[in-house]
């Protein structure tokens, strides 16, 4: 007769206390949570003082807990309608144009890069396989250099340097020439 297998002493205990904890800690986020939007929600007029409000406030103990730990500005910008997490709309950076000096210079580069690529590549993977020392050379930001491809690729297809298989999201540019129609 096999006998009953036994937990080591103590683990059912473990476990259950874990995940007492855990129950506990996200009863007391989904608490603070609901308490800043209730608070969020809140719109005061100047027919409250600053006294009535913020005793009212600490009658709501989760309430007073969320938002004693705000920041005074914070605080101000969330009785106005804001939340301190919005962000104010960043300045649009702006957009620079290639020069001539540059778009040739991209030009040659993308003909490089396609030289050694058999199965064509997106433009994507051709902004992937510029080196940076070329780039800082050209004076275009990584970031926005797969945009700025476009026009070169562009003038490059137009003047039979490299040709075009596929459309739109599915298409590769090759080097040289493509066949004529």
């Amino acid at each position: 007769m096999a006998g009953k297998k036994t937990a080591a002493p103590g683990t059912a205990f473990d476990i259950t206390a874990l995940f007492e904890q855990e129950l506990q800690a996200r009863n007391e986020d989904l608490r603070r949570q609901a308490a800043m939007t209730m608070f969020f929600k809140l719109h005061p007029t100047n027919k409250v003082s600053v006294e009535e409000f913020i005793s009212g406030l600490k009658q709501h103990k989760d309430v007073w807990a969320a938002v004693s730990t705000m920041g005074v500005l914070d605080f101000a910008e969330a009785l106005v309608g804001r939340r301190p997490t919005e962000s104010k709309p960043a300045k649009a950076q702006r957009r620079t144009r290639l020069s001539e000096a540059q778009k040739n210079s991209l030009k040659g580069i993308i003909v490089s890069v396609l030289s050694n690529a058999r199965d064509g590549m997106s433009r994507s993977e051709i902004a992937e396989n510029i080196n940076n020392e070329l780039l800082s050379n050209v004076g275009v930001d990584r970031t926005e250099l797969a945009n700025k491809l476009r026009q070169p690729l562009a003038e490059l297809v137009g003047d039979n340097k490299i040709h075009t298989i596929g459309e739109k999201r599915l298409m590769k540019y090759h080097n040289g020439a493509g066949r004529k129609k």
